[in-house]
């Protein structure tokens, strides 16, 4: 649905969950200049004043607070504990389907696609993917991410049922005009619906509708309403996790850190003091004025002036004048050394201590972040024991990524056939891998046992021996230890016994 001419932007019913992310994205940003701007703005509000370190420094301490990016770092972990390792794709790759969903997935880089959207999810609650047709780019379907704070979605049941993708197309700050280009999707009569309105408004105002054709930023871009015939919205979102805390019952997401930005805040301002220790630290020799002068020429003439610099940096610094001091008979040091204590472990334990208490609000295990090891290597078994924790966070997200990515090839095919020569749709499963470096002698041992136990087949063996083997080398390996193994029972029976 079309957002009524002349209405708030975004709409009032969406201000809410755009404030958070906008929140949200600047803590991802690991920009301090993003948190500024961000809380600078919310001063006025109760809310935050005198509680959130960000929104409460003044002009001149701001040149010194530093942002520990954790947040970008735990959206950054969540990804790689999902797509690190590319996912595994099950389907007939000999069929004319299947070397089109080869060429499908090969063509969009859609394992890094796959990477990029986790990451955004776990920062931003949730990611949108979306797949489009664009002859002059490519003849296969195009799946990009879009960012929910670009859409604005109906769901019913759960279900997705409607998208308003939204993005500016062209900006102008000095009048205050802002042209926005909407894209809304939805299914009448078991038909997709693709319809495109460009406004033209102000930041807050979603103006009024102006044609395509007015604009060069969308006039060649030959943008016409369509109708698809498939299972779909030719999109599909993928929260980054559920239930909604902030509102339980929401088919939105919500992000890793939402619980845990009180902690994130006090973290850099922890860490802001410790900047500020080591920068107040430094040595430094102060001097009677009369020890120090230098002579220079003003640009007015030959008239000597004395001019006396400051520098943090520098080696020596200038007392007060104490020429008047020494007449009146008072005791004082021409030279004096100062040198600061930096509490300097006391701030990293703070530290330490903080983002520990982050990363597990988050749902993570801190040896997932390279803390608490112990300097110790471990894959396998004894890596998942440790890292539990992360590994049933992970897990949790996999099934809804597993859903999307089906939801989105599956559409995707259909669209193929629909531009495309038709075949059959490909039947496909997809499997995330587990990210975890499992050594060949713990492999083998687990074979060993499943042999034993007579409950894996030879296929199965060398698949999980050979995991990113082709189906037609596993084949082959298999024919191979059949041959072998009816060979050596040949030789068994016409040999002699001793």
């Amino acid at each position: 649905m079309f957002i009524k001419e002349g209405t708030h932007f975004p709409p009032l019913e969406w201000s809410f969950w755009y404030d958070k992310y906008s929140e949200y994205g600047a803590w991802y940003s690991g920009s301090s200049e993003e948190l500024l701007k961000y809380y600078t703005t919310k001063i006025a509000n109760s809310q935050f004043e005198n509680k959130i370190f960000w929104a409460r420094i003044d002009a001149e301490e701001r040149a010194n607070a530093v942002n520990m990016p954790a947040a970008g770092d735990i959206a950054a972990t969540s990804a790689n504990l999902l797509f690190s390792e590319s996912p595994r794709y099950a389907y007939d790759e000999k069929s004319v389907s299947g070397q089109r969903m080869k060429d499908i997935i090969k063509e969009n880089g859609f394992n890094n696609i796959l990477l990029e959207a986790a990451e955004i999810a776990a920062a931003l609650t949730g990611v949108f993917l979306k797949l489009d047709i664009d002859t002059s780019i490519s003849k296969l379907p195009i799946i990009s991410c879009v960012i929910p704070e670009n859409a604005f979605p109906t769901f019913h049941r759960g279900r997705l049922v409607e998208v308003l993708f939204w993005r500016t197309v062209k900006e102008d700050y000095s009048s205050g005009v802002f042209y926005r280009l909407f894209e809304n999707r939805k299914i009448e009569k078991s038909t997709t619906l693709i319809e495109y309105r460009l406004y033209k408004g102000t930041i807050d105002k979603v103006g009024h509708v102006m044609p395509l054709e007015s604009l060069e930023e969308t006039m060649n871009l030959n943008l016409v309403d369509v109708a698809w015939a498939i299972d779909g919205l030719g999109c599909t979102y993928i929260p980054n996790m559920r239930p909604n805390k902030i509102f339980p019952g929401s088919s939105l997401g919500i992000n890793d850190y939402s619980g845990c930005i009180p902690l994130l805040d006090s973290l850099d301002l922890a860490w802001t003091s410790l900047i500020r220790d080591i920068e107040l630290g430094m040595g430094q020799i102060f001097i009677d004025e009369d020890l120090l002068q230098r002579e220079d020429t003003t640009i007015y003439g030959s008239e000597k002036t004395v001019l006396n610099k400051f520098s943090k940096f520098q080696k020596t610094f200038l007392k007060l004048n104490l020429s008047s001091w020494r007449m009146g008979g008072e005791s004082l040091e021409p030279i004096k050394v100062v040198q600061f204590e930096m509490r300097v472990d006391e701030h990293i334990k703070s530290c330490e201590t903080l983002f520990k208490n982050i990363v597990n609000m988050c749902g993570y295990s801190t040896q997932t972040f390279g803390l608490d090891i112990g300097g110790m290597a471990e894959s396998g078994t004894a890596l998942r024991v440790r890292e539990k924790k992360s590994f049933s966070t992970r897990g949790k997200k996999e099934r809804y990524w597993i859903q999307g990515i089906e939801s989105i090839l599956k559409q995707a095919q259909q669209l193929d056939i629909l531009y495309n020569n038709y075949y059959n749709p490909n039947e496909f499963n997809v499997e995330l891998e587990d990210s975890i470096i499992i050594d060949n002698s713990e492999m083998s041992e687990t074979i060993k046992s499943l042999d034993q136990a007579r409950a894996i087949s030879t296929e199965i063996k060398v698949k999980m021996q050979h995991p990113n083997w082709s189906i037609e080398d596993i084949m082959a390996e298999v024919e191979k230890i059949k041959e072998e193994n009816s060979m050596q029972s040949e030789k068994d029976i016409f040999t002699p016994e001793a």
